[in-house]
């Protein structure tokens, strides 16, 4: 390659930075602004988390992203929001489990035996028949999946009664009323309730929170 095509190269490409970044800057203010129909979110912590983990690519069903956690206290409930994955929404179709596959997966990751919140949300996701449509037919290419865990205290003195509520934040931008109730519906439909006193670590799980178990 002679130098002046490598400078013509380096031309281009820093000819389309501006554009490229206003659209990874789209993608994210979509991102955090339909987180706030859940949580108001920490949206300095968000969106550095979003720009450091990234969107994921073409072929990549989801991207991971690191460990964070913002904190608020509303109306004397605790109140923690974790980012954990960005989903692509144009490989939805093929991330859906159905079948054989749905059923083995349904076994794995039971809450019989699975304790990760993550790994209960995301396959109930995907063996979602209604959410996974959502997915696949929004207008957005992105869909952010987050955890919500608020937190009551009740009792007063040495002994509390601590209760737990656990549940999936699923939040696509610019989706319309119907498919808002349909996530909504799952989010409550997979909603853990814990509870335990104050200082022990293991809480029993009531109701019947986790679909499809």
């Amino acid at each position: 390659m002679s130098v002046k095509s490598m400078e013509m190269d380096h031309v281009m490409v820093m000819a389309g930075q501006p554009g490229g970044a206003r659209m990874k800057n789209d993608f994210i203010d979509d991102l955090i602004q339909s987180v706030t129909r859940v949580v108001t979110p920490n949206v300095a912590l968000l969106r550095d988390v979003l720009v450091i983990g990234g969107m994921p690519d073409k072929t990549q069903n989801l991207q991971y992203l690191s460990y964070n956690r913002s904190s608020t206290l509303v109306r004397g409930r605790s109140v923690d929001f974790s980012a954990v994955a960005v989903i692509n929404n144009r490989r939805a179709g093929e991330w859906h489990l159905t079948g054989y596959p749905k059923t083995i997966s349904r076994w794995i990751f039971s809450s019989r035996w699975t304790c990760n919140p993550l790994d209960l949300f995301l396959n109930n996701l995907r063996c979602d028949p209604s959410v996974m449509a959502i997915l696949t037919g929004a207008t957005s290419n992105y869909t952010l999946l987050g955890i919500l865990t608020m937190t009551d205290l009740h009792g007063s003195r040495l002994i509390n009664r601590r209760e737990q509520y656990i549940c999936p934040v699923v939040a696509v931008p610019g989706i319309a009323a119907r498919g808002l109730q349909t996530i909504q519906a799952f989010e409550m439909a997979n909603q853990i309730k814990k509870s335990g006193m104050i200082g022990f670590e293991l809480y029993r799980k009531t109701g019947n929170q986790m679909a499809g178990i």
